[in-house]
């Protein structure tokens, strides 16, 4: 029941900041397209990085407003602004969100006076709630920030078969569960990145997000036999989920198979994304926009050629794996959208 409810806040911040991510890192992309040396594309370059710069503000004042409603969202705004100028980045943005949000019920339940209760959502909850929050961001700041900056040291590191790796890892996990935990654990890693200025790991979070709808899509092409009636009716809006960073079209072709199915995305993924960092593929935007952000990322057909790569890997796999008497068309209505 806690990790429902926390879920539920977390999600709640992260949708409240993707439009911020989305257009931050399409103003940042425009400015690198034109060309960082002309005023023009240093200006979108500089407007693209002052609205990231909104990332951890955003998912902090979201997050303790799902918890604490309206009055959560000046304490988690002005934690998210602390976490961001201490160096803890998104996950302190993710942890004094949480923090503000309790700590604001708290002083929603102060009693006082009805004379004097008008000041409390404009005085008393404030500015005890942003002194509380402060105080548990500089603590926590002690321990995260040197561990964000070594993470990001790590990650500006990496080259070559390290890339590979790490995109091998992020791209496999956001394909394992299609959503799930793990998916989560993966996208949360990926806008910390992101959140630091590091790129990389986005780029495979997409492959992550898009290669299994649009394998599984493309195998009920070449191997119809294969599939039922319902997973081939099911093909089209699995492809167009998969086009725009919805990875959950995957989850009837895991659910009639899981075995011949999971293995085979989470691994397909993983290669795919692996390919695409060390290619040199980077995205600053986020996976959820889908292939429709394409032009906006950095190496774009280095992504693509990672894509591709994971979807046939994924089509021919699971097609040669699957049998004619996995097809069973009684199951068809649990099968469908």
């Amino acid at each position: 029941m806690m990790w429902n409810e926390a879920k539920k806040h977390l999600m709640t911040g992260v949708s409240y900041m993707i439009p911020i991510v989305v257009a931050g890192g399409i103003l940042l992309s425009l400015g690198v397209i034109i060309g960082e040396e002309t005023s023009v594309g240093e200006q979108f370059v500089n407007y693209g990085v002052w609205t990231l710069g909104l990332m951890v503000p955003m998912i902090a004042g979201y997050i303790s407003y799902s918890i604490a409603d309206r009055p959560g969202i000046a304490v988690g705004l002005a934690s998210g602004v602390f976490a961001a100028e201490l160096g803890t980045g998104y996950i302190g943005g993710i942890l004094v969100g949480f923090f503000a949000g309790w700590i604001t019920n708290l002083l929603k339940k102060i009693p006082m006076h009805p004379n004097i209760a008008v000041i409390k959502p404009i005085m008393v909850i404030p500015v005890l709630g942003i002194g509380a929050s402060a105080i548990f961001m500089w603590l926590i700041s002690i321990p995260l920030a040197p561990a964000m900056t070594g993470l990001e040291n790590w990650l500006n590191s990496l080259d070559g078969n390290n890339l590979l790796i790490l995109g091998f890892i992020i791209g496999a996990m956001m394909a394992f569960d299609m959503g799930g935990p793990v998916n989560k654990i993966a996208l949360a890693f990926c806008y910390a990145t992101l959140s630091e200025g590091i790129y990389a790991p986005m780029a495979a979070c997409w492959i992550g997000i898009m290669a299994a709808p649009l394998g599984l899509s493309l195998a009920t092409l070449i191997f119809p036999k294969k599939f039922s009636k319902s997973e081939k009716g099911n093909a089209i809006p699995a492809a167009l989920m998969g086009s725009l960073g919805i990875t959950e079209g995957a989850i009837p072709y895991a659910v009639a198979t899981p075995l011949k199915v999971i293995p085979v995305i989470t691994i397909g993924s993983g290669i795919g994304g692996g390919l695409a960092l060390m290619l040199g593929a980077e995205s600053p935007i986020p996976a959820a926009i889908g292939i429709w952000g394409l032009p906006f990322v950095n190496g774009p057909f280095m992504l693509l050629i990672g894509l591709l790569v994971a979807v046939v890997i994924i089509a021919i796999t699971v097609g040669f794996l699957r049998k004619e008497s996995d097809v069973d068309d009684s199951e068809d209505a649990e099968l469908s959208f």
